[in-house]
C-alpha cells in the first residue's frame, strides 16, 4: 500500500450530498420486484453468448468525501471496471450430471482501475477507505485452467491467479466500502498476490462432505509484480521478493449456521409492506435472498521470502436471530501476523451485521454496519508511532435493479494515524455505485 502523502486543493464534487439527497429520496423510489423468480438482465443473454460461455462485466465507482477531521478536508473518485469470462462445457448442466470434460474451464479477468487511490494519505489516514484504491492501470488478475470439483470431490486450478476470492475474502465482506473491512480483512502485504494483484500459482480443493472444503494454494510471490505491470499498471512496490508464499484453508458451511442463500427468503405481505414470516400470516410470499449463507473460514499463509508476511486468519458469518428486517447476518473477523518487522498492520479485528429488508416498502435492500481496529507496528515501513487506526462504516444498498446498486456510506476513522502529526477523527460519506451486467 502506497504511504506517500500529496497535498492538493479540495476537489469539487460533493458525494455527501449526493448521499444525504438519494436517502432522501428512498421512499419515493419504485420498488423492485421482490420474487425470487424475477429475471435479471445479462449481458450473456443480450448478446445470445453460446451456453459454454459466460461473460460478465462489472463497475464499481466510490466518490468519497471528508466534511470533519483530517488533515484537509478534500474529495476523492476511484473507480474499478472489470471483464470476466468463464469457458466450460459444465456450465449450461447440472452438477450431478457433469462428465469429466464439464468440470474443465478456462477463466480470464482482466480490470482496469482509476482515481486517486491516495486519498487516504491526503487526509492523514493509514488505510484506504475506499476499496478499490489501487495505482491506476490495467490488471490482469486470472488466466487460469480449472477442474471445478461440482459435486464431487476434487478440484483443481493453476496459471495467473490471485489468492482471493479463493483464500481469505468471504462473501458478506463484499458488501462494505472501507479497504479494511471489505474483502480480505486488512491483509495489506503487497507482496502477496491478492486480487487485483496476482502471481503463477496453483490451488488444490478437497471437498470431503457437503459441508466441509479443505484447500492449499502456493504462489510465486517473486513474479507479483512484473504479473501487475504486464498491461500498464505501474504500483510503486519494493523488489528483491523471492520464493514461494502457501495458503491452507478450511472452510465450514454447516446448515445451521444460516439458510441456504440460493432458496427464497419466506415473508409476510401486511398492508404496511412485507415483514418476516410468522405463524398467523394470511399472505404469505417469497423474496430473493440478497444475504449470504452461513460460513466459518479458518487459514493460515506461510512464505519462503523473509520479506514477505505470514500469518493467521479467520472469520464467521451466521444468522443471529435478532427480530431486524426480513432477516440478517453478523459477522466477525481478524488476522494475525508474527512478523512486526515486516508487516506494518499486523493485527486486525471486526465484525458487523447486514439486514435486509430494513424499509418494509424496499424488501431487497441492506441496511450494512462494521467496525474494525488494525493494529500498526513502529518497527516496519513506513515505522509508524501509533499503535492502532479504527474504523467504523455505516451504508445503505439500495437496489435500483438487477443490475445497478447504490450504497450511501458514512465512515468514522478513530486515531487517524498517516501522518507526523496529530490527526483529528475523520467522518467520510459518499456514495458506492455498482453497475453489472
Amino acid at each position: 500500500m502506497a504511504q506517500g502523502r500529496r497535498r492538493r486543493r479540495p476537489a469539487q464534487p460533493r458525494p455527501l450530498a449526493l448521499a444525504l439527497a438519494l436517502l432522501g429520496l428512498l421512499p419515493a423510489l419504485p420498488p423492485l420486484a421482490a420474487r425470487a423468480d424475477a429475471t435479471p438482465f445479462t449481458l450473456q443473454s443480450a448478446l445470445k453468448l453460446p451456453d459454454w460461455m459466460n461473460l460478465q462485466v462489472a463497475f464499481s465507482g466510490e466518490p468519497l468525501f471528508n466534511p470533519v477531521g483530517g488533515l484537509t478536508a478534500t474529495g476523492a473518485w476511484v473507480q474499478q471496471s472489470s471483464i470476466d469470462l468463464a469457458l466450460s462445457t459444465g456450465l449450461s448442466r447440472d452438477q450431478q450430471q457433469w462428465r469429466e470434460l464439464d468440470h474443465w474451464g478456462v477463466n480470464v479477468n482482466i480490470g482496469h482501475t482509476t482515481g486517486n487511490q491516495l486519498f487516504n494519505s491526503d487526509i492523514g489516514a493509514v488505510f484506504p477507505l475506499q476499496q478499490v484504491a489501487y495505482p491506476p492501470g490495467f490488471w490482469l488478475s486470472e488466466a487460469s485452467l480449472e477442474r471445478d470439483p461440482g459435486a464431487g470431490w476434487l478440484g483443481l486450478k493453476a496459471g495467473i491467479l490471485a489468492m482471493n476470492p479463493d483464500f481469505i475474502q468471504v462473501p458478506i465482506l463484499n458488501l462494505y466500502v472501507h479497504a479494511s473491512l471489505n474483502n480480505t480483512l486488512n491483509i495489506v502485504n503487497t507482496d502477496l498476490p491478492i486480487n487485483p494483484y496476482a502471481s503463477p500459482g496453483g490451488v488444490v480443493t478437497l471437498r470431503p462432505s457437503d459441508a466441509f472444503k479443505i484447500r492449499y494454494g502456493i504462489y510465486d510471490i517473486g513474479s507479483t509484480f512484473a504479473v501487475s505491470q504486464a498491461l500498464g499498471a505501474d504500483p510503486a512496490l519494493a523488489d528483491g521478493i523471492y520464493g514461494t508464499a502457501q495458503v491452507l484453508q478450511i472452510d465450514y458451511t454447516g446448515a445451521w449456521l444460516a439458510p441456504d442463500p440460493k432458496l427464497p427468503m419466506k415473508v409476510c405481505r401486511e398492508t404496511y409492506g412485507l415483514v418476516r414470516s410468522h405463524p398467523r400470516c394470511e399472505r404469505p410470499t417469497t423474496v430473493t435472498n440478497q444475504l449470504p449463507g452461513g460460513l466459518v473460514r479458518v487459514g493460515g499463509i506461510t512464505s519462503t521470502d523473509n520479506n514477505t508476511g505470514e500469518g493467521v486468519y479467520g472469520s464467521v458469518t451466521l444468522r443471529s436471530g435478532l427480530p431486524i428486517g426480513l432477516d440478517e447476518r453478523v459477522w466477525f473477523g481478524g488476522a494475525y501476523s508474527p512478523n512486526r518487522t515486516v508487516d506494518f498492520a499486523p493485527t486486525f479485528v471486526g465484525g458487523g451485521m447486514v439486514v435486509q429488508g430494513v424499509v418494509r416498502q424496499r424488501p431487497l435492500d441492506l441496511l450494512v454496519l462494521g467496525i474494525g481496529r488494525g493494529g500498526l507496528s513502529s518497527e516496519a515501513p513506513p515505522f509508524l508511532t501509533s499503535s492502532y487506526e479504527g474504523m467504523a462504516e455505516l451504508g445503505y444498498r439500495v437496489m435500483i435493479n438487477e443490475s445497478l446498486q447504490l450504497q450511501p456510506t458514512v465512515q468514522w476513522i478513530f486515531n487517524p494515524s498517516g501522518a507526523d502529526q496529530p490527526v483529528p477523527g475523520i467522518l467520510a460519506a459518499g456514495l458506492r455505485i455498482d453497475l453489472n451486467f
